[in-house]
């Protein structure tokens, strides 16, 4: 079956003005399984992830023309036409929405509660039939909702692409950061394929039950919720819904994106959604471990940030890990204040070399083995 293409139109905020749209692209009977959705840039100043798609596209035509698609596979190259227009003095500002302030990886859709209303009494002991009638449910609450504002229509197009969808990955990026993974507690250690397909140097997970509603959470916790609440009736983890962050801002180039799509194809081959061998899967990096774990470098002072270490690197506890410089010092040698972790692990995400900071901003993050005590209960992925 040949590659369909989709134009969902978005409602226009102000008169005069036409209305953006998404692009989708789908592959495969519509229905098989099983079925991936993929979508990048819904943080619109994030490209890294676009560039995956954009060298993955062609692979999956030519899979598509030799007829080696056996699932449904979804693909949105670019999720946030919204930001992508959001322009300020010659930057490009695409993590919010100029009009709603939102971040727009937040506040999608919680939808166990009202998909529970429609399946409370018609649950089984048949955990494939109570799946596909919770993904019914799901679509017909979704298709019931009256977006208000394009920023609405944005997130109700997105979930209403995923939510039946077998396997979620959201592609970002950070500013500086080696590969890592976002993935959900239930899902551990059923995802470690794509974890190491991929060559994440670090994975964490969100308890079920993440903070923030983030796009991957929503698709994720509606399942996890479900099972929870239906402890007598069989709800499977159905949807295996992660954010890849590959690397950071300025990792746009056509050898990372190739490689990138290249890891991705192998990772739904090995999934059963295109036929070939794989080949044998990549030594994991590491194994996962919990937000609560994640030890964020905050700035006690004002200045300018220098690091001592590169993302990706393995650091110790009480390390320094950068330093920061007042620049109206006449002391060079008192100039500098350090900032050290709390924990040890890897240093997967860093802010760029020579930026000015401010007390409160965040310098680092590090992904410990362990939670930490000023960490508990927050398992969102911002700070």
């Amino acid at each position: 079956m040949a590659r369909r293409v989709e134009k969902v139109a978005l409602r226009a905020m102000s008169p005069g003005t036409p209305g953006r749209e998404l692009t989708v692209l789908r592959y495969g009977r519509a229905g098989a399984r099983p079925k991936a959705y993929l979508q990048a840039s819904i943080h619109s100043g994030e490209f890294p992830g676009m560039m995956a798609l954009h060298h993955l596209i062609p692979m999956l035509d030519r899979a598509d023309k030799a007829k080696r698609i056996k699932g449904e596979i979804v693909i949105v190259p670019h999720a946030n036409p919204i930001g992508l227009s959001q322009v300020l003095l010659a930057t490009h500002l695409g993590r919010y929405d100029f009009f709603a302030r939102d971040n727009f990886n937040r506040n999608y859709h919680d939808l166990a509660e009202p998909v529970a209303e429609v399946v409370e009494n018609k649950l089984g002991a048949d955990p494939e039939r109570n799946v596909k009638m919770i993904r019914a449910a799901a679509l017909a609450v979704l298709g019931e909702m009256e977006p208000m504002n394009e920023l609405q229509d944005l997130r109700l197009a997105l979930m209403s692409r995923s939510i039946d969808a077998d396997i979620v990955i959201d592609l970002h990026c950070d500013q500086q950061a080696s590969l890592h993974h976002f993935i959900s507690q239930r899902d551990w250690p059923a995802i470690k394929d794509l974890s190491a397909q991929v060559g994440a140097t670090a994975v964490m997970y969100n308890s079920p039950y993440p903070m923030t509603m983030t796009f991957s959470g929503a698709n994720g916790t509606m399942w996890s919720k479900l099972a929870d609440r239906f402890k007598g009736k069989p709800v499977p983890q159905a949807c295996q819904s992660s954010t890849i962050e590959y690397r950071g801002q300025r990792d746009v180039n056509d050898r990372l994106g190739a490689m990138d799509a290249q890891n991705l194809y192998k990772f739904l081959q090995r999934r059963g959604l295109i036929g070939g061998n794989p080949g044998p899967l990549p030594r994991a990096l590491g194994t996962a471990t919990p937000m609560e774990g994640m030890d964020v470098g905050y700035a006690p002072v004002g200045g300018v940030l220098v690091y001592k270490r590169q993302a990706g690197d393995k650091v110790k506890k009480g390390e320094v890990i950068c330093e920061i410089i007042d620049p109206f010092s006449i002391d060079p040698e008192r100039a500098r204040t350090p900032v050290r972790t709390a924990t040890a692990g890897v240093l997967f995400s860093r802010r760029t070399d020579g930026q000015l900071t401010w007390p409160g901003a965040g310098c680092f993050r590090v992904a410990g083995p362990k939670p930490l005590p000023h960490r508990k209960g927050r398992s969102g992925l911002d700070d």
